[in-house]
């Protein structure tokens, strides 16, 4: 349980640093949101922008869960193989 909180918090750090840095995440972020809202106007930007970033920000804690998970799986076979 715990090495799913940090690949949790872990995946979200690295959410957050994406999303204020790297300035094409961001673009993908508002085209994901604009997915959800039913009119597209300027007042919008806020919905859509955080319907975008929390539907990436579940997405990166889903894959970094199952790369978590995968990881371990391949680690322990490794270790098992070797005995």
């Amino acid at each position: 349980m715990r090495r799913i909180l940090v690949v949790s918090g872990a995946s979200l750090g690295l959410h957050i640093w994406l999303f204020s840095l790297v300035a094409g995440y961001r673009e993908l972020v508002f085209r994901v949101g604009l997915l959800f809202p039913h009119h597209h106007d300027v007042a919008d930007i806020l919905v859509v922008g955080g319907a975008g970033f929390t539907v990436l920000a579940v997405a990166m804690v889903v894959v970094g869960v199952l790369f978590e998970r995968l990881f371990r799986s391949l680690w322990h076979g490794t270790r098992e193989s070797a005995e």
